[in-house]
C-alpha cells in the first residue's frame, strides 16, 4: 500500500494560481474535491488537483489554426 501525500490548501491554491479563500469557495461549491482531516482542515490529493485541472482547462484553437482549417 502507498501512502498518499496530502497538499495543504494554500500550496495547492499556488499550484493552481489562485489564492485560499478561491479554492475554499471552490470547496463549498463542489468544483474540486479535498481531503477533511478536521473542521476546518482543508487538504488536496495531486490526483484531484490534476482532475480538476484536466476538466477545467480551456480548450481552444488559435485564429491562425482555425483559419486555416475553413
Amino acid at each position: 500500500m502507498t501512502a498518499t501525500i496530502l497538499i495543504k490548501a494554500i500550496d495547492a491554491a499556488r499550484r493552481l494560481g489562485v489564492d485560499r479563500s478561491t479554492l475554499h469557495r471552490w470547496v463549498k461549491a463542489g468544483k474540486i474535491e479535498c481531503v477533511w482531516l478536521e473542521r476546518n482542515s482543508v487538504y488536496f490529493t495531486q490526483e484531484q488537483l490534476d482532475d480538476f485541472i484536466a476538466r477545467h482547462r480551456k480548450r481552444y484553437q488559435p485564429a491562425r489554426l482555425r483559419d486555416n482549417a475553413e
